[in-house]
């Protein structure tokens, strides 16, 4: 019998903990907290003419890029439509009557961390193919942002850069506007080779931001010495073009990093005939003709 009730009186005592009933001794369990109330939702303006109003040399010239009609659907989400897609929502602005950085909207100044700037354009661009690679590219990496080379609000072209041509590039790399100033360059001042056409801004998985891997971007243009061959220059197969060549500019022939061929031959042709060291030998390359290689000769003589 007291088995019995032993049992029944540990049933009802499981029952009444499950419900919170507390034990005999036992502090009442304290009703949780309720939670503080959410903030409240940002609210939009939902119209650039409210933007506009102290905003005009930005609203006039905006008016004409792309980004004006893109951005101006009625179906688009207000969290997606005109000024706000970029800036964020602009009432508490507004009613704070303006001023940069008031009211939480979204300024892209200098100051600004360089991903904090980009994620407003990558939310909408950031599925293009030519875009994947851009958080792990060099550029981004380096603390280039989107609007330093882009310019929303006026930007020339489709593209909406800063500047055309080269010239936006030399912004930063000024080494290389140097080298193209040199008597042998690739023509990307005079507009025949642009510097798109070898790297992608954007970002890649290939070194330098080249558009493509082991030499290809060399051999878009220069197919002609690609091979393979019967007889590969070494060099050329496991070090590639740049071995021996500087891409954007040289005082050397031929865009070569060394002046005198023979200079950069003998940087691997250490052992070489004593004839050949002779001032008549200094150009190599009159008799290896094939020097970047053959199908007839191993030491890439004319036939």
């Amino acid at each position: 019998m007291r088995t019995r009730r032993t049992r029944v009186a540990a049933a009802v005592l499981g029952v009444l903990v499950g419900l919170g009933v507390p034990a005999r001794g036992e502090e009442p369990a304290k009703e949780p907290e309720k939670p503080a109330d959410a903030a409240a939702p940002p609210t939009y303006v939902g119209s650039d003419d409210v933007c506009g109003s102290c905003h005009t040399d930005q609203a006039e010239t905006y008016a004409k890029t792309p980004h004006a009609w893109a951005l101006a659907a009625s179906t688009r989400p207000d969290a997606e439509r005109g000024c706000e897609a970029c800036h964020g929502a602009g009432q508490a602005h507004v009613d704070a009557g303006g001023g940069k950085g008031v009211g939480g909207i979204r300024s892209f100044a200098r100051t600004v961390p360089p991903t904090e700037r980009s994620a407003p354009c990558l939310k909408c661009h950031g599925g293009d193919k030519t875009l994947h690679d851009f958080t792990g590219g060099e550029h981004a990496k380096s603390g280039v942002a989107c609007t330093d080379c882009h310019d929303p609000h006026k930007g020339v072209g489709e593209k909406m850069l800063v500047k055309t041509g080269p010239q936006l590039c030399y912004g930063c790399h000024l080494d290389i506007r140097a080298k193209f100033a040199l008597t042998e360059h690739h023509k990307v001042d005079e507009g025949a080779v642009s510097c798109l056409d070898c790297h992608q801004p954007h970002g890649t998985r290939n070194p330098r931001l080249m558009r493509a891997a082991n030499d290809r971007t060399c051999f878009r243009c220069h197919g002609d010495l690609e091979g393979p061959y019967v007889f590969e220059h070494v060099p050329l197969v496991s070090e590639g073009c740049q071995r021996c060549h500087e891409p954007h500019g040289s005082t050397g022939r031929h865009l070569l990093v060394r002046q005198q061929v023979a200079q950069l031959c003998y940087e691997c042709h250490t052992v070489t005939s004593t004839s050949h060291v002779q001032p008549s030998y200094r150009d190599c390359t009159r008799c290896h003709v094939s020097i970047h290689g053959s199908n007839t000769d191993p030491r890439f003589l004319e036939q």
